[in-house]
């Protein structure tokens, strides 16, 4: 019985001190920057609607699901902040990579991978990972991939949701 209780305490501290997000939790506040280098905050988007998601330049399915969403976002306009987050480890592919795509409604802000302390919390082993929060900073929407049609999807979720 005490080697029993000694593995589940070494099991207990050896534990990652986070845990994956899920619907309803409250967000987890994003360590990332903006183009300008300023520094961006979710709670700063309080009582509103904020659509973000977690992409980089070396992923295949980002390069369709971003200009998905930059189509969308105009349905939603001062309903939605509708936010890209870039996590590549070097902002200049980052950052080259976003420009290519000319988003014109989706803000684009940097959280590299490797020195963020934020991305743990979200864990978005699947790229691309969006999260929809409510003006109350509860996440409603988690969706990972991304497949053509899913804008089509999200888009008629969110118009139930903002109404």
């Amino acid at each position: 019985m005490k080697s029993l209780v000694v593995s589940l305490a070494v099991c207990l501290a050896t534990a990652p001190a986070y845990a994956e997000l899920k619907k309803g939790d409250h967000f987890v506040e994003l360590d990332a920057k903006s183009a300008a280098g300023k520094n961006f905050h979710l709670k700063d988007m309080a009582g509103k609607w904020v659509l973000f998601t977690f992409g980089a330049s070396w992923c295949q399915p980002c390069h369709k699901e971003l200009p998905a969403w930059d189509r969308v976002a105009p349905k939603f306009k001062g309903k939605v902040v509708f936010v890209a987050v870039n996590i590549d480890n070097k902002p200049e592919d980052g950052k080259q990579f976003l420009d290519s795509l000319k988003l014109k409604h989706v803000f684009p802000v940097f959280m590299p991978d490797e020195t963020s302390t934020a991305i743990k919390s979200y864990d978005p082993d699947k790229m691309p990972s969006t999260f929809v929060i409510d003006p109350q900073g509860l996440i409603q929407i988690i969706r990972y991939g991304y497949d053509k049609g899913d804008e089509d999807k999200l888009s008629a979720t969110l118009s139930e949701l903002v109404k």
